[in-house]
């Protein structure tokens, strides 16, 4: 099952009114320092009605538990964002990330933060 209710909680959300759409952004960049990790991700206006224009908001993922990433540089980011999903699961948070090329990305986390 989807945390829509966590996600619907994040700063963002509430000035967007609503969950934004992560399908077709770009990761521009990834920070992991402890048990933290931000994520920078373009989202695209074009598949996101509510926003005006491309915006980049940072994904705060905290209480990190474990991960898996791999990236290609096409120039813009590390890489384009086909999917994102984060779901919760027993044991806390996951957010899965699938690129165009079809590599598979996670982090398992605790909370998350969203703002642009």
């Amino acid at each position: 099952m989807y945390e829509i209710k966590t996600v619907e909680q994040t700063a963002l959300a509430k000035k967007l009114g609503g969950v934004p759409v992560f399908h077709d952004g770009v990761l521009k960049c990834i920070h992991i320092d402890r048990d933290i990790a931000i994520l920078d991700i373009e989202i695209l206006s074009e598949n996101n009605p509510r926003l005006q224009k491309n915006t980049v908001v940072k994904l705060k993922l905290h209480e990190i538990k474990s991960f898996d990433f791999s990236a290609t540089d096409d120039g813009n980011g590390l890489f384009i964002i086909h999917d994102l999903d984060i779901r919760k699961e027993t044991d806390g948070l996951h957010l899965r990330m699938e690129s165009i090329d079809g590599t598979i990305n996670f982090i398992r986390f605790e909370h998350i933060e969203l703002t642009d």
